[in-house]
C-alpha cells in the first residue's frame, strides 16, 4: 500500500474539537434523556468536509484518524453521565455548586483511568477479535470505513452532496433550541393536565430537534419502546395510582408529584431487571470473549499474509502493560484519597478484575451486534452488584460504601464505553489501511484531553439546568444513585414496592420478547428501553417517537437494500446535525443561565400564538427530517 499521512497535528488537533464537541453534546443529550448517539458516522462526514474543502487533503488514513479521535468524545460522555453524577445524587459528595479542587481532581482523574484502560486493553484483544475472528463484524466500524471511502472517492470527483444538509441540521437544531430557551418564540414544552374522576392524566410533548433525531437514530423499534414507556407511566400508572389515593393539588401538581415520588421507580426496577437479562442474553458470546483476552494477552502473532502497514505496528506491548499500571494506580489514587484503607483496597481489587472481564465483553458484543447495542448499563449494573458483593464481604457500609461502589461503577463503565468505541475504530482502520498504532496513540491523546471537560461541564449543566431535577433528569444516574442508599445507607426510604413492580414488569416484558421471537417477528423487546421511558416524562418520549416514524416511512419507501443504506445514511447524519445543533446550543445558553441572566428573553408575549408556532415546529421537523434524506437519496442515485 502505498505511504500516506496519517499522524499528523492538524489530524489530532481537528479530531481534540471533533471530541469536545461530541463529548459535550452527548453529556447534555445522556443527562436529558439517558441516550447517547454514536459520533463515528457524523464526525467521519464533518472531517471528509474539513480536509477536502479546507485542507485539500487526499490521505483517507488522516482523515480516518481524526474521525476516530472525534468518536471518543461520545464514548467518554456515554460512561460519565451513566454514572457520575450519582455520587452527588446520592448525597456521597457536595453538591455540584459545592465542588472544590479535591472533587474535580477526584472525578477528572476518575474519568481519565478508566478511559486509558479501555482503550489500551482493547490493544491486546485488537488481533484475535478485530482481525482474525470471522465472527465478529464490527458494523460501525465497517459502515465508517465504506463511507470514508465512498466520500473520497466523491470529493475527488469535485462532488458535494451532502454538505447542505449538514449545515442545515445544525442550525435547524440550533434555530429551535434558540427560539425556544434564548428568546421566547416557541415554547419548551407544550404540555396539559386534567381530571377524569379521581385520576389525573397529563399529555403534551417538548419542543426539540434534538429528540426527533434521537427517535430516527434509534430507529423505530426503539423509538416506539421508549414512547410505550412513557405511555405506561402518564397513562396508566399515574391514572390508577392517582384514583387510588386522591391528591387536592392541581391536575399538573399531582400527576408531577405522583411520578416524582412513586412511579418513576418503576423505571428503576425495569432498568435493574433489563440491564441484567442483557448480560443473560449474551452468555455464550462472554465467554468467547473471555477466551479471546487470553488470546490476546499471549500475544499472539499476526494472521500470515496482512500487510504489515496494518498489520505489524501496534503499540509494543512494554508501552500497553506501562499505559495499564498507569490507569490501575490513577484508579487506586481516587479510592484512596475518597475512601478509607479498607473500602479503597477492596475496590482496587475488584476494579483490576472487572475491567479485565468487562472490556472483553464489551469488545466482544460490540463487534457481533454494534455500539449501538452495546449493554452498557447492563454492563454497569453487573458490576455495580458485583462490587456490592465485595464491599459487603469487607464489611464496608455507609456514605463510604455508596462513595466507593459509584467511583467502582464510573470506572468500569467508561472503560467498557472506550473500549467499545477503539475496536469499532480499529476495523475502520484495518479497512482504509491505517495503522494501530497512530490510531491507538490519538485515541490516548483524545481521552487525556477530553477528560479535562467532564468534571468543569457536568458542574457548568447543573448550575444551568439541575442535574436530577427537570432539566436534566439524568435516569441512569439516578438510578444507581436510588440502589447506592438503599443497599448502603441506614433509614434510606424508597419505595420498593413500586421498583419490585417495575422487576416484575420488565420480566413480563422479557416474555412478551420471547413470544415474539418464537413467532417470528422482527420487533424486539427491551425492557431496558421501556424502563427508561417510564423514567422520562412523557413530553420527552414523544418527539422520540416522532423521529422512529420517519425511519419507519424511509425503511418502507426504499425496499432495495443499497437505496435504503443510501437513505438511512443520509438520514443518520442529519439527525446527527440536529442533535448536535440544540445540545450544542443548549450548552452555550447555560453560560447566560449561570450568570443569573433569566431566560428565554420575552420576545413574543402571547402563549397561544407561541403555542401555535410550537406545534408548527413540531411538525415540520419530521417532514424536513424525511424531505432531506428522499432529496440526498436521489442525488446520489443520479451520479
Amino acid at each position: 500500500m502505498k505511504n500516506q499521512l496519517e499522524f499528523t497535528f492538524r489530524a489530532v488537533l481537528t479530531g481534540l474539537i471533533l471530541s469536545l464537541a461530541m463529548a459535550a453534546a452527548n453529556m447534555y443529550l445522556g443527562l436529558k434523556v439517558g441516550i447517547t448517539i454514536s459520533a463515528n458516522i457524523p464526525c467521519s462526514v464533518i472531517a471528509l468536509i474539513l480536509f477536502h474543502s479546507l485542507m485539500r487533503s487526499r490521505s483517507i488514513a488522516e482523515v480516518n484518524l481524526t474521525q476516530a479521535t472525534g468518536s471518543v468524545g461520545e464514548g467518554l460522555a456515554a460512561g460519565v453521565v451513566f454514572v457520575f453524577p450519582a455520587l452527588v445524587l446520592s448525597g456521597a459528595v457536595e453538591p455540584f455548586a459545592d465542588w472544590g479542587v479535591p472533587e474535580y481532581i477526584s472525578v477528572t482523574l476518575a474519568v481519565l483511568a478508566g478511559s486509558i484502560l479501555g482503550i489500551v486493553l482493547t490493544g491486546f484483544l485488537r488481533r484475535p477479535m478485530v482481525v482474525e475472528s470471522r465472527e465478529l463484524k464490527y458494523p460501525e466500524g465497517v459502515a465508517t470505513a465504506e463511507i470514508l471511502k465512498t466520500g473520497m472517492a466523491a470529493f475527488g470527483e469535485g462532488r458535494r452532496e451532502g454538505i447542505g444538509s449538514v449545515i442545515a441540521a445544525f442550525f435547524g437544531g440550533f434555530a429551535v433550541k434558540a427560539c425556544s430557551s434564548g428568546i421566547a418564540v416557541l415554547q419548551e414544552t407544550i404540555s396539559g393536565a386534567f381530571r377524569l374522576g379521581n385520576s389525573v392524566f397529563r399529555l403534551g410533548s417538548d419542543v426539540s430537534a434534538a429528540l426527533v433525531g434521537v427517535g430516527f437514530i434509534i430507529e423505530f423499534n426503539g423509538a416506539v419502546l421508549v414512547a410505550a414507556g412513557g405511555a405506561l407511566a402518564w397513562l396508566f400508572f399515574i391514572p390508577l395510582f392517582t384514583a387510588l389515593h386522591p391528591s387536592p393539588d392541581l391536575p399538573e401538581a399531582a400527576a408531577s408529584a405522583m411520578w416524582a415520588n412513586q412511579v418513576r421507580y418503576i423505571g428503576v426496577g425495569g432498568m435493574a431487571v433489563g440491564g441484567l437479562w442483557s448480560i443473560i442474553q449474551i452468555r455464550q458470546q462472554l465467554i468467547a470473549g473471555i477466551r479471546s483476552v487470553f488470546a490476546g494477552l499471549s500475544g499472539s502473532e499476526a494472521a500470515p499474509g496482512m500487510h504489515e502497514r496494518t498489520q505489524d505496528r501496534d503499540l509494543k506491548q512494554g508501552t500497553i502493560w506501562l499505559y495499564i499500571a498507569a490507569g490501575i494506580l490513577i484508579a487506586a489514587g481516587v479510592y484512596y484519597f475518597n475512601v478509607g484503607f479498607l473500602g479503597a483496597s477492596i475496590a482496587t481489587l475488584y476494579t483490576v478484575l472487572a475491567v479485565f472481564f468487562f472490556v472483553a465483553i464489551s469488545v466482544y458484543i460490540v463487534g457481533l451486534i454494534g455500539s449501538t447495542n452495546q449493554p452498557v448499563s447492563g454492563i454497569t449494573i453487573c458490576t455495580f452488584l458485583l462490587a456490592a458483593l465485595f464491599l459487603f464481604a469487607g464489611g464496608i457500609g455507609g456514605t463510604e460504601a455508596v462513595r466507593s461502589i459509584l467511583l467502582i461503577s464510573g470506572v468500569v463503565c467508561l472503560a467498557a464505553c472506550l473500549s467499545g468505541t477503539a475496536s469499532q475504530n480499529f476495523k475502520t482502520a484495518l479497512i482504509v489501511g491505517g495503522t494501530p498504532r497512530a490510531l491507538q496513540t490519538g485515541l490516548i491523546v483524545a481521552v487525556i484531553f477530553t477528560s479535562l471537560l467532564a468534571a468543569p461541564l457536568m458542574v457548568f449543566l447543573d448550575k444551568a439546568f439541575g442535574i436530577g431535577s427537570g432539566g436534566l433528569l439524568a435516569p441512569q444516574a439516578s438510578m444507581f444513585a436510588a440502589m447506592a442508599n438503599g443497599l448502603f445507607m441506614e433509614g434510606s426510604s424508597l419505595p420498593w414496592n413500586m421498583i419490585a413492580l417495575g422487576a416484575l414488569l420488565a420480566i413480563a416484558l422479557i416474555g412478551i420478547g420471547a413470544y415474539l421471537r418464537k413467532r417470528g417477528s422482527d420487533f424486539g423487546i427491551s425492557p431496558m428501553a421501556v424502563a427508561v421511558g417510564i423514567y422520562l416524562p412523557f413530553t420527552t418520549t414523544l418527539p422520540i417517537l416522532l423521529g422512529g416514524i420517519i425511519h419507519l416511512l424511509v425503511s418502507r419507501k426504499y425496499k432495495a437494500q443499497k437505496r435504503l443504506d443510501i437513505a438511512i445514511q443520509a438520514g443518520t447524519v442529519f439527525c446527527a446535525g440536529l442533535v448536535a445543533g440544540e445540545a450544542l446550543t443548549g450548552i452555550f445558553l447555560a453560560v447566560p443561565i449561570g450568570l443569573d441572566v433569566r431566560l428565554p428573553l420575552p420576545f413574543i408575549g402571547s402563549e397561544p400564538v407561541r403555542d401555535i408556532l410550537s406545534i408548527l415546529v413540531l411538525l415540520g421537523l419530521p417532514w424536513m427530517i424525511y424531505r432531506s434524506i428522499v432529496r440526498q437519496t436521489g442525488a446520489r442515485e443520479e451520479l
